[in-house]
């Protein structure tokens, strides 16, 4: 039987503009890959050339950046 408990990875759902999903498509038929690949890339080059793999919790910002309408701040 076979169990999609053993490498389940978290999932995340975004939302694109239409010209950003249309360009990832069209590269991913170019590439001949899937688009979870091509963001997967994307995520983890983002990542690295930011330092968002060394950081730690007592390094991350307690305060969100975005308090949205009606914030004092």
């Amino acid at each position: 039987m076979h169990s999609s408990f053993a490498c389940a990875m978290p999932r995340l759902t975004i939302a694109l503009d239409e010209k950003d999903h249309r360009a990832l498509k069209l590269l991913s038929l170019r590439d001949n890959r899937r688009l979870s690949e091509l963001i997967d890339d994307a995520i983890k080059i983002y990542l690295a050339s930011t330092g968002g793999y060394g950081l730690s919790i007592s390094e991350a910002n307690p305060e969100p950046t975005d308090r949205g309408p009606g914030s004092n701040g």
